[in-house]
């Protein structure tokens, strides 16, 4: 009496046995690929030139504001170069006090500038640096050359 049962070959036999390469199988074709391409590429373009006009009108809206604002920095400018002024002539007051004839703003009774008109002169790099520390004259210097 036999206690075991044979492992046998299902009914029909195996399937046959696939020996050939075969590769992965590709999931869309060239015309989807190319397609998909210039769809996204189109999209791309689209996004491009909406962020590209939001950086122009950016762009426009700091020029108009800088221009608007150029006038002020110019006024403060020329506020801190008139302190600078009045500094440098409480200075010479203080050191001239005790010199007989001195007037400020004159060299021994002659005045500096003749101004017929009472115009405001622009003064030279060399006036405006004559009592600032070395840090300042360094950035006066680089904001004439600048600008």
């Amino acid at each position: 009496m036999v206690t075991y049962k044979q492992d046998l070959p299902p009914k029909g036999g195996f399937n046959p046995i696939e020996f050939a390469a075969r590769g992965p199988k590709r999931m869309f074709n060239g015309f989807t690929q190319f397609g998909l391409f210039l769809g996204i590429t189109g999209l791309a373009w689209v996004g491009w030139s909406y962020v590209k006009e939001i950086i122009r009108k950016e762009k426009l809206e700091l020029m108009d504001a800088r221009i608007a604002v150029e006038p002020f920095i110019y006024a403060e400018k020329d506020r801190a170069i008139l302190t600078h002024y009045r500094r440098c002539r409480d200075e010479e007051n203080q050191l001239m006090k005790n010199v007989k004839g001195w007037e400020t703003g004159t060299l021994w009774g002659e005045p500096v500038y003749h101004n017929m008109r009472s115009r405001y002169i622009k003064p030279s790099l060399e006036e405006l640096l004559t009592h600032m520390s070395p840090s300042e004259q360094s950035d006066m210097i680089s904001d004439k050359l600048y600008r």
